[in-house]
């Protein structure tokens, strides 16, 4: 996949700051949840913030092909760990809703 620096930076800015909203939404809802819900959204805004500074910290020539591997890394990196996010946010949504849960 050939993705632009600005093109990658979108994707990793919407992955993560959809977990941080999905991850105030609820903190607004259910309180009571709070740590949990406040450590999803630090860990999101960490991951936000590693895989913005990873984007630019390589040495590799522009339109290469390394550049275009390491961008793909970057880009299934944040992906695999929006899933992981939003899977923990979807537990803690689940605890609070027994209409979520299974019987």
């Amino acid at each position: 996949m050939n993705i632009s620096r600005e093109s990658l930076r979108q994707v990793v800015q919407e992955l993560m700051n959809d977990v941080i909203e999905q991850g105030f939404h609820h903190l607004m809802h259910y309180p009571q949840q709070g740590d949990e819900l406040n450590r999803i959204i630090k860990d999101a805004t960490e991951e936000l913030n590693y895989q913005l500074l990873k984007i630019d910290s390589h040495s590799f020539p522009p339109e290469s092909d390394a550049l275009g591997k390491h961008y793909d890394i970057i880009c299934q990196d944040t992906q695999n760990k929006s899933l992981e996010l939003l899977a923990r946010l979807q537990h803690v949504m689940v605890l609070d809703n027994p209409r979520l849960r299974r019987v």
